[in-house]
């Protein structure tokens, strides 16, 4: 894995096919947590029709608890301000991440006319929302990890790589064991690696006084 530069007017890293299955099974498994369906069906089911929700009853929180950290209660002190809330605006809120989230599953899984295989090619405009929903995977496996803070995470990912052998989880869930710990834990050190340097390039065009899309050259 090779992480994000600007070229030819794009943001492009580079995958391998290994490490764009992975990733691409998790943004498919992350969708499917939220309602969107298996991202790889054809008919990869939408995450309502598009309707305002017209439920009387005020939402209960999700019961994973890793789609509740995609989708924190607006209000940790009224419960019931937390439940209308959700009754107002999870539908849109769901929608709007599935629908990030299919952007980056067709971006792994489409080639780039004009690339090399292993690109993966982001385009300027589209730069916040790949990022975004990065760091949706991110805290899906951070919960799996039960992973807080930075803190823990700086530890687990340091311990990774001082030991890679290693069982990197005293602080993990007992139901992980040491294997599915480290795939884990090297999974989410390189969504966060990957997500940093899109991060960087981005924010080296804003702070140059635009995106790379301003500076594409003119085609033809």
């Amino acid at each position: 894995m090779r992480g994000f530069r600007r070229r030819r007017g794009m943001y492009a890293a580079r995958l391998d096919e290994d490490e764009r299955e992975v990733v691409s099974a998790l943004v498919a498994d992350v969708a499917e947590l939220l309602g969107g369906g298996r991202l790889e069906a054809q008919d990869a089911a939408p995450a309502g029709d598009g309707s305002p929700r017209m439920s009387i009853e005020p939402l209960p929180p999700p019961t994973d608890p890793a789609v509740r950290r995609l989708l924190p209660d607006a209000s940790r002190d009224d419960p019931r301000v937390a439940a209308e809330f959700r009754r107002l605006t999870e539908d849109d809120l769901r929608a709007g991440k599935i629908a990030r989230l299919r952007r980056l599953w067709d971006a792994l899984t489409t080639p780039s006319d004009g690339w090399r295989a292993d690109a993966f090619v982001v385009a300027p405009d589209d730069a916040r929302e790949v990022a975004a929903a990065l760091t949706d995977l991110r805290l899906v496996l951070a919960e799996r990890l039960g992973v807080r803070t930075d803190e823990q995470a700086e530890r687990l990912y340091d311990a990774l790589l001082d030991t890679p052998q290693a069982d990197v989880g005293d602080e993990l869930p007992d139901t992980l064991d040491p294997a599915a710990r480290r795939y884990l834990v090297a999974v989410y050190g390189a969504l966060s690696w990957l997500q940093e340097s899109l991060v960087d390039v981005l924010l080296h065009d804003l702070r140059a006084g635009g995106t790379a899309s301003e500076h594409r050259p003119p085609s033809g």
